[in-house]
């Protein structure tokens, strides 16, 4: 996988192209529009704001070769309370790209960045975002790409975190998950700009540790965060926060199978989730999920008052408004640069 060997600031393809001020703006901007979503629910008036000049509607294209719920409802979603509008710029039924009458990667992407203002995409090879970046002069956001990252479920996970524990260096996390899956790398990643007290992985014994995941973990112990390993979902139970998601991911890594075939799949006992397990041990910790989820978190957990999996989808919309609105705005992002100049001595 090519990845750009500069930094340009305009793409979202990594959790590495957050900075710490990144951090910080956007999770501000996420909360503003979250306030501002509260206060219309309730019927009270907006904070007074000068008046924004009269623009045009930008237009967000999405193109996603992979299926998505979530994601792709969160944008088209996020860019429509931010007044714009989304298309479908890529669909596996209907596209003329990569079928065998069709047309090459450079001729879509430079006829889509026509019609648009902002791409969004989400693939199952790993080097689509970041050709897309490289070919168009217009912002990138990765929204998931094969077994690599998917920096934006890391920045919603991050803002979710925040809003229903507080300050993440207070915390301690605990990750139940496939090491290879793409959320928990770029989470894992993204915990590098606010470090916690501790943090633990939960994952299969005697299976090897994705190298990108390693090197994360890496990162918190020297930043001074007490990284741990345990192979039991119990023993996570007296940390603050917990993601979970399966162990072994690669039979959905292509996001491809029907529910029959998801069905068939069970995790095992140990990283199973389920309220008895939670009540056993009088666990108050916050428990979220990526989703979709298969059978390691149990539909017992739901009625739990530490279940917080479906208000983290709902803190996505204010983070992905945030996002475009930052992108949208030319804002660069800043992490890649600030690396850049480390590793060049500047």
């Amino acid at each position: 996988m090519q990845r750009p060997n500069y930094p340009s600031g305009k793409d979202l393809l990594s959790a590495d192209a957050v900075s710490r001020f990144d951090l910080d703006d956007i999770m501000e901007r996420a909360a503003r529009h979250l306030h501002e979503e509260e206060l219309e629910k309730a019927g009270l008036p907006l904070p007074e704001q000068p008046p924004a000049p009269r623009r045009r509607p930008k237009v967000i294209a999405t193109l996603f070769d992979q299926r998505s719920t979530r994601t792709r409802l969160g944008f088209q979603t996020a860019a429509a309370r931010l007044g714009h509008q989304s298309i479908d710029a890529y669909d596996t039924d209907r596209s003329r790209m990569g079928t065998a009458t069709g047309e090459s990667i450079e001729d879509h992407i430079h006829t889509v960045e026509l019609y648009s203002d902002l791409l969004i995409v989400r693939s199952h090879l790993e080097d689509m975002p970041y050709r897309v970046g490289r070919l168009s002069y217009l912002p990138v956001i990765n929204a998931g790409n094969g077994a690599d990252e998917h920096p934006t479920q890391a920045l919603v996970d991050i803002f979710a975190i925040r809003q229903m524990r507080g300050a993440i260096e207070n915390l301690s996390i605990a990750l139940s998950s496939d090491s290879r899956a793409r959320f928990a790398i770029s989470f894992v990643k993204m915990l590098r700009l606010s470090p916690p007290k501790r943090f633990t992985l939960c994952c299969l014994p005697d299976t090897p540790i994705n190298p990108a995941m390693r090197e994360a973990m890496t990162v918190l112990a020297d930043l001074g965060t007490q990284v741990g390993l345990v192979h039991d979902i119990r023993h996570t139970l007296d940390h603050d926060v917990l993601s979970i998601q399966m162990q072994d991911m690669s039979k959905f890594a292509h996001a491809s199978l029907g529910n029959e075939a998801v069905d068939k799949e069970k995790e095992s006992e140990p990283f199973t989730l389920t309220a008895r397990k939670v009540l056993d041990a009088r666990s108050d910790t916050l428990i979220l999920n990526p989703l979709p989820r298969f059978s390691e978190l149990d539909t017992s957990c739901d009625s739990l008052p530490n279940a917080g999996y479906f208000r983290q989808v709902q803190l996505s919309v204010p983070m992905r408004m945030a996002i475009l609105e930052r992108m949208l705005l030319g804002i660069p992002w800043t992490g890649q640069a600030e690396a850049f100049r480390s590793s060049s001595g500047g």
